[in-house]
């Protein structure tokens, strides 16, 4: 779906700047801005983000449970 959307120079100018930064489209970033806030409006509360609930992992890296082993016992409190 195509909309037309204007806005004051200065946020024009600023978002142009940002998307050259990030090497992005203004409606690229646009697009994320408002998935990022509807995301935010329209589940109840305020939460994780999208990107992270849905996030899979890195297949090459290490379970985070697989480093318990080499934790060290926790000391006994001399006044427990």
């Amino acid at each position: 779906m195509n909309f037309n959307l204007y806005l004051d120079d200065q946020t024009a100018k600023e978002l142009d700047r940002t998307a050259k930064k990030l090497g992005e489209t203004r409606s690229g970033l646009i697009r994320k801005a408002l998935r990022e806030w509807l995301d935010k409006k329209t589940l109840g509360s305020p939460g994780w983000p999208r990107l992270i609930l849905e996030w899979q992992g890195a297949p090459d890296m290490k379970p985070f449970e697989s480093y318990r082993g080499d934790l060290l016992a926790p000391h006994e409190h001399d006044f427990s």
